[in-house]
């Protein structure tokens, strides 16, 4: 009978370990799902914000072909020769066309007397000036922004200072 009760002492012992390994197993197992899943999320949101940045290069690509077409009714709208109801006409498919890009965020920014910024503006011309070097004396190209990006540069004409070594 001893020796029953202590064959049973080491199976009960035997158990607990086993349990114990069991259990061991069992949180090992859930700390590796949980890790699993913390990455499933991670990479769901990593394609999310991938697929919204691609959706925005695009946009803001066939934004610039678009700008180009506002560019030539810009042009077209300054040709004083033309007959005044190709005028009203064109005017008004110019008008659309910023209707459309003001309801997607993209607006036009003023530049003329500012600072130069090459972030904002992009220098084509300079013209020497005896008062302050590096303001917009004159704007080429609007520039277009979005929120707080920049989605085509303003060409500008900028003042220089004198210089002074060739007097």
């Amino acid at each position: 009978m001893v020796k029953k009760k202590k064959d049973e002492k080491q199976s009960l012992e035997s158990n607990d370990s086993e349990i114990k390994s069991l259990k061991d197993d069992i949180d090992t197992y859930k700390s590796l799902a949980q890790r699993a899943q913390a990455d499933l999320v991670n990479f769901r949101k990593r394609v999310e914000a991938e697929q919204l940045d691609i959706r925005e290069r695009v946009k803001n690509q066939l934004v610039l072909k678009l700008l180009e077409v506002v560019d030539q009714l810009d042009v077209a709208l300054d040709n004083k020769t033309l007959d005044e109801s190709w005028i009203t006409g064109i005017d008004a498919i110019h008008k659309n066309f910023i209707n459309i890009l003001s309801s997607e965020g993209y607006k036009k920014f003023d530049s003329k007397g500012e600072i130069f910024d090459p972030r904002k503006h992009e220098a084509l011309l300079s013209t020497i000036s005896k008062e302050e070097a590096n303001i917009i004396l004159n704007e080429i190209r609007p520039g277009y922004i979005r929120g707080e990006n920049v989605v085509r540069p303003a060409q500008v004409e900028i003042s220089k200072l004198e210089d002074k070594k060739n007097i």
